[in-house]
């Protein structure tokens, strides 16, 4: 009995060590597997509703990635952007607001000269002007200095992850950015890379090497390794854009920046000083002034190296666009001419 008994414990003891070698190959291979397709899945930009639930905010698998990004700042073949010269649109509409009030200043002053004729109406005006400055003073000169503070940065941009959707926001009149200017479609980071919070964008470059050996046109740093930036090129050329990867925008792509087209990244790069703050969210709600679109490239047209935005003067796309229009035109003048 005793060595049957024996037996049994031996045999249970083979068969608990083989179960947990078993266990631990299975375990193994499914790990082994599962990152596999973990870095197939983020190398070919696939969207797989399982892995964002795995994921959820976190953005752990995206912190090498950022490191790397942050390395290739002192890349040669960055090419930084200058600002130097460049007027930008905001500071085009606040120059045009100086020029009215000044022409205001002028007329005022106009009618200061005729009102002095009669001292009366004078002293009346002064009184007035007198009464309302020394309201303005005690309405507080903090809001006053606030005002001049943001008016240094004339946009305010929010980057609606969930959305892919950004909407540019500019100062009312009582200096908060809740007017909504301009939209963008975009691509924020697969499975939620793109950090949420609040940032301020600083360097700047007109071209930039990116994460993977591509490059990027007009990048913006928000955050990091986290940049705006246009849609990735193969090489250093306008014409060698991964048309694949423009297709993709409006959906969640990259490895944690935001990609825009090329008209989108150059605004921000142009309009937007060092300092401008950046909102990233989540939201169902696009945004006040909704999400636009894109027309997507066929991957069978000749131009399809180029990103149709660009507002290079070699851009191919711009001498087709023209080609239609002058085609609908002809058509609109043929069909007016028959109705005559």
């Amino acid at each position: 009995m005793s060595e049957e008994h024996t037996k049994e414990n031996s045999i249970k003891k083979i068969l608990q060590g083989r179960a947990a070698i078993v266990g631990t190959v299975v375990v193994t291979v499914f790990l082994c597997f599962f990152t596999m397709f973990e870095f197939t899945a983020l190398y070919l930009e696939w969207e797989i509703p399982a892995l964002k639930v795995l994921t959820g905010d976190e953005t752990s698998w995206f912190t090498g990635d950022w490191e790397e990004e942050i390395a290739l700042d002192d890349s040669r073949e960055n090419v930084p952007f200058s600002e130097a010269g460049q007027e930008c649109e905001g500071e085009r509409e606040y120059a045009a607001d100086r020029t009215e009030n000044a022409v205001d200043d002028k007329q005022i002053e106009k009618k200061a000269d005729i009102a002095k004729t009669d001292n009366k109406e004078a002293e009346k005006v002064e009184s007035v002007q007198d009464t309302e400055k020394e309201k303005e003073d005690e309405a507080g000169t903090e809001s006053t200095e606030q005002l001049t503070e943001k008016s240094e940065f004339p946009y305010y941009i929010r980057v609606n992850r969930k959305q892919n959707c950004i909407t540019i926001y500019i100062l009312d009149e009582e200096g908060e950015y809740t007017v909504p200017y301009k939209a963008m479609i975009c691509s924020t980071g697969l499975y939620n890379a793109t950090p949420r919070g609040i940032f301020q964008i600083s360097d700047k470059y007109l071209w930039r090497e990116l994460y993977g050996g591509v490059y990027g046109q007009y990048a913006t740093r928000i955050y990091g390794g986290v940049l705006f930036h246009s849609v990735p090129y193969y090489k250093k050329a306008k014409n060698m854009l991964c048309t694949e990867k423009y297709n993709k925008l409006g959906q969640q792509a990259s490895m944690g920046c935001v990609r825009l087209t090329v008209e989108d990244a150059k605004w921000i790069a142009d309009n937007c000083p060092s300092g401008t703050t950046v909102e990233i969210y989540d939201d169902d709600n696009p945004g006040p002034l909704g999400k636009p679109e894109v027309v997507k490239i066929d991957t069978n047209n000749p131009n399809k190296g180029w990103d149709p935005t660009d507002p290079d003067e070699e851009n191919p796309w711009k001498e087709s666009l023209e080609m239609e229009q002058k085609a609908v035109q002809d058509m609109v003048e043929k069909s007016e001419h028959k109705v005559k």
